[in-house]
Protein backbone atom coordinates (compact mmCIF):
# COMPACT_ATOMS: atom_id res chain seq x y z
CA UNK A 1 0.00 0.00 0.00
CA UNK A 2 1.51 3.51 -1.11
CA UNK A 3 1.52 6.29 2.10
CA UNK A 4 0.75 9.49 0.50
CA UNK A 5 2.45 12.74 1.85
CA UNK A 6 0.43 15.29 3.74
CA UNK A 7 1.10 18.64 3.30
CA UNK A 8 2.05 20.63 6.51
CA UNK A 9 -0.29 22.66 7.91
CA UNK A 10 -0.12 26.53 6.67
CA UNK A 11 1.64 28.63 9.76
CA UNK A 12 -0.74 30.80 11.82
CA UNK A 13 -0.63 34.60 10.26
CA UNK A 14 0.59 36.62 12.57
CA UNK A 15 0.08 40.23 12.97
CA UNK A 16 1.40 43.22 15.31
CA UNK A 17 -0.58 44.12 18.39
CA UNK A 18 0.08 47.79 18.23
CA UNK A 19 -0.86 48.30 14.28
CA UNK A 20 -1.97 45.40 13.19
CA UNK A 21 0.35 44.86 10.25
CA UNK A 22 1.07 40.90 9.07
CA UNK A 23 4.16 39.52 10.57
CA UNK A 24 6.15 36.96 9.76
CA UNK A 25 6.87 33.93 11.52
CA UNK A 26 10.52 34.36 13.55
CA UNK A 27 9.40 38.43 13.21
CA UNK A 28 9.95 39.81 16.91
CA UNK A 29 9.70 43.67 15.88
CA UNK A 30 7.04 45.18 13.95
CA UNK A 31 8.16 47.20 10.40
CA UNK A 32 5.60 49.13 10.19
CA UNK A 33 5.22 50.90 13.56
CA UNK A 34 9.02 49.98 14.74
CA UNK A 35 7.40 48.36 17.79
CA UNK A 36 8.65 44.87 19.60
CA UNK A 37 6.48 42.04 19.52
CA UNK A 38 7.69 39.35 21.16
CA UNK A 39 10.75 40.82 22.47
CA UNK A 40 10.25 42.22 26.40
CA UNK A 41 12.06 45.21 27.12
CA UNK A 42 13.50 45.10 29.85
CA UNK A 43 13.34 48.63 31.66
CA UNK A 44 16.19 50.63 32.80
CA UNK A 45 17.48 50.55 35.75
CA UNK A 46 16.52 53.46 38.46
CA UNK A 47 20.01 55.38 38.88
CA UNK A 48 18.77 58.08 40.08
CA UNK A 49 18.49 57.49 44.29
CA UNK A 50 21.78 55.24 44.24
CA UNK A 51 23.72 58.46 42.56
CA UNK A 52 22.19 60.87 45.11
CA UNK A 53 23.31 58.79 48.16
CA UNK A 54 26.79 58.34 46.53
CA UNK A 55 26.66 62.24 45.81
CA UNK A 56 25.70 63.08 49.79
CA UNK A 57 28.34 60.65 51.18
CA UNK A 58 31.11 62.35 49.43
CA UNK A 59 29.97 65.56 50.37
CA UNK A 60 29.96 64.32 53.78
CA UNK A 61 33.20 63.19 53.30
CA UNK A 62 34.54 66.27 51.44
CA UNK A 63 33.32 68.37 54.36
CA UNK A 64 34.90 66.02 57.09
CA UNK A 65 38.18 66.35 55.54
CA UNK A 66 37.85 70.64 54.85
CA UNK A 67 37.64 70.58 59.05
CA UNK A 68 40.43 68.95 59.19
CA UNK A 69 42.36 70.71 57.41
CA UNK A 70 41.42 73.94 59.31
CA UNK A 71 41.92 72.43 62.51
CA UNK A 72 45.43 71.35 61.63
CA UNK A 73 46.53 74.64 59.55
CA UNK A 74 45.24 76.73 62.67
CA UNK A 75 47.77 79.28 64.70
CA UNK A 76 49.37 77.55 67.59
CA UNK A 77 48.28 79.41 70.59
CA UNK A 78 50.42 82.29 70.94
CA UNK A 79 53.20 82.25 73.80
CA UNK A 80 53.44 84.60 76.18
CA UNK A 81 56.65 86.88 75.74
CA UNK A 82 58.93 88.42 78.82
CA UNK A 83 58.73 91.83 79.31
CA UNK A 84 61.42 94.09 77.92
CA UNK A 85 62.98 95.63 80.87
CA UNK A 86 63.34 99.39 79.81
CA UNK A 87 66.01 101.87 81.56
CA UNK A 88 65.16 105.10 83.06
CA UNK A 89 66.78 108.08 82.03
CA UNK A 90 68.54 109.90 84.84
CA UNK A 91 68.32 113.58 84.64
CA UNK A 92 71.36 115.65 84.41
CA UNK A 93 72.50 116.42 87.98
CA UNK A 94 70.10 114.39 89.65
CA UNK A 95 71.49 111.86 92.21
CA UNK A 96 71.19 108.40 91.40
CA UNK A 97 69.02 106.06 93.68
CA UNK A 98 71.01 103.17 95.53
CA UNK A 99 68.20 102.60 97.52
CA UNK A 100 69.27 105.61 100.25
CA UNK A 101 69.79 109.15 100.43
CA UNK A 102 72.77 110.39 98.22
CA UNK A 103 74.97 113.78 98.89
CA UNK A 104 74.18 115.76 96.15
CA UNK A 105 76.78 116.11 93.05
CA UNK A 106 79.22 119.03 93.49
CA UNK A 107 78.05 121.77 91.00
CA UNK A 108 74.87 120.61 90.38
CA UNK A 109 72.48 123.14 90.09
CA UNK A 110 69.33 122.66 92.88
CA UNK A 111 65.94 122.13 91.23
CA UNK A 112 63.75 125.32 92.34
CA UNK A 113 60.43 124.31 94.00
CA UNK A 114 57.66 126.40 92.41
CA UNK A 115 55.57 128.51 94.90
CA UNK A 116 52.14 127.41 94.94
CA UNK A 117 49.93 130.49 93.54
CA UNK A 118 46.73 131.55 95.90
CA UNK A 119 43.14 131.46 94.07
CA UNK A 120 41.22 134.28 94.61
CA UNK A 121 37.96 134.07 96.45
CA UNK A 122 34.61 133.87 94.01
CA UNK A 123 33.40 137.08 93.77
CA UNK A 124 29.40 137.35 94.54
CA UNK A 125 27.65 138.34 91.36
CA UNK A 126 25.47 141.67 91.86
CA UNK A 127 21.90 141.20 91.48
CA UNK A 128 20.56 142.52 88.34
CA UNK A 129 16.80 141.56 89.06
CA UNK A 130 14.85 144.55 87.96
CA UNK A 131 11.47 145.74 89.69
CA UNK A 132 8.48 146.16 87.17
CA UNK A 133 5.92 148.88 87.96
CA UNK A 134 3.36 147.78 90.45
CA UNK A 135 5.93 146.28 92.88
CA UNK A 136 6.19 142.76 90.85
CA UNK A 137 9.20 141.59 90.04
CA UNK A 138 10.49 140.34 86.92
CA UNK A 139 11.50 137.11 87.82
CA UNK A 140 9.80 136.82 91.00
CA UNK A 141 5.78 136.30 91.29
CA UNK A 142 3.54 137.51 88.84
CA UNK A 143 -0.30 139.57 90.01
CA UNK A 144 -2.97 137.35 91.02
CA UNK A 145 -6.39 138.50 91.08
CA UNK A 146 -8.34 139.39 94.44
CA UNK A 147 -10.35 136.74 95.97
CA UNK A 148 -13.86 137.48 95.21
CA UNK A 149 -13.25 140.35 93.06
CA UNK A 150 -15.39 140.95 89.81
CA UNK A 151 -13.83 143.13 87.62
CA UNK A 152 -12.64 143.64 83.68
CA UNK A 153 -9.73 142.69 82.18
CA UNK A 154 -7.60 142.85 79.49
CA UNK A 155 -6.92 139.07 78.70
CA UNK A 156 -3.43 138.79 76.50
CA UNK A 157 -3.19 134.98 76.27
CA UNK A 158 -4.98 131.13 76.99
CA UNK A 159 -3.54 128.46 77.15
CA UNK A 160 -3.89 124.78 78.94
CA UNK A 161 -0.38 124.81 80.14
CA UNK A 162 -0.21 126.56 83.12
CA UNK A 163 4.00 126.72 82.54
CA UNK A 164 2.87 127.72 79.52
CA UNK A 165 0.81 130.83 80.57
CA UNK A 166 3.75 131.62 83.15
CA UNK A 167 6.07 132.18 80.63
CA UNK A 168 4.10 134.04 78.44
CA UNK A 169 2.83 136.56 81.95
CA UNK A 170 6.40 136.85 82.80
CA UNK A 171 7.59 137.94 78.61
CA UNK A 172 4.87 140.19 78.86
CA UNK A 173 6.50 142.37 81.14
CA UNK A 174 3.85 144.94 83.10
CA UNK A 175 3.90 144.58 86.75
CA UNK A 176 -0.26 143.49 86.82
CA UNK A 177 0.26 141.23 84.32
CA UNK A 178 -0.46 137.61 85.92
CA UNK A 179 -2.18 134.28 85.67
CA UNK A 180 -5.72 132.96 86.72
CA UNK A 181 -7.49 129.47 86.22
CA UNK A 182 -10.07 129.64 84.37
CA UNK A 183 -12.32 126.55 86.73
CA UNK A 184 -12.56 129.18 89.23
CA UNK A 185 -14.34 131.71 87.74
CA UNK A 186 -17.77 131.91 85.93
CA UNK A 187 -17.19 134.02 83.06
CA UNK A 188 -14.16 132.00 81.31
CA UNK A 189 -14.42 128.66 79.48
CA UNK A 190 -13.12 125.90 81.78
CA UNK A 191 -9.83 124.33 81.51
CA UNK A 192 -7.87 127.04 80.39
CA UNK A 193 -4.90 128.79 82.06
CA UNK A 194 -5.58 132.78 81.44
CA UNK A 195 -2.66 135.63 81.66
CA UNK A 196 -4.80 138.60 82.37
CA UNK A 197 -3.59 142.18 82.48
CA UNK A 198 -4.91 144.63 84.81
CA UNK A 199 -7.64 145.08 86.87
CA UNK A 200 -10.49 147.51 85.75
CA UNK A 201 -13.95 148.59 86.79
CA UNK A 202 -15.37 149.32 83.43
CA UNK A 203 -15.02 147.64 80.52
CA UNK A 204 -13.99 150.86 78.41
CA UNK A 205 -11.15 150.72 80.35
CA UNK A 206 -10.33 146.98 80.08
CA UNK A 207 -10.52 147.68 75.77
CA UNK A 208 -7.51 150.75 75.54
CA UNK A 209 -5.53 148.58 78.12
CA UNK A 210 -5.80 146.14 75.53
CA UNK A 211 -5.89 148.21 72.57
CA UNK A 212 -2.30 149.30 74.19
CA UNK A 213 -0.80 145.25 74.68
CA UNK A 214 0.69 143.52 71.99
CA UNK A 215 -0.75 140.57 70.49
CA UNK A 216 -4.68 139.08 69.92
CA UNK A 217 -5.36 141.20 73.51
CA UNK A 218 -9.42 141.86 74.54
CA UNK A 219 -11.52 142.83 77.03
CA UNK A 220 -13.05 140.24 79.29
CA UNK A 221 -15.06 140.34 82.59
CA UNK A 222 -13.90 138.66 85.99
CA UNK A 223 -16.51 136.93 87.66
CA UNK A 224 -15.47 134.45 90.45
CA UNK A 225 -18.04 131.21 91.15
Amino acid sequence: MTEVATAPAPATERACPHCGASLAPDQEWCLNCGRAVATRIAPTPRWRLPVLLVGALLALIAAALILALVELSGDPQPVAKAPIATATATPAGAPADDGGSAAPVAGATPTPIPTPIPTPAPSTAPDTSTTTPGGTSATGELAEWPADKTGWTAVLASTKSRSEAEDKARAAGGGEVGVLRSDDFSSLRKGYWVVFSGQYDSRSAAESAAEGATGDAYARRIVPR
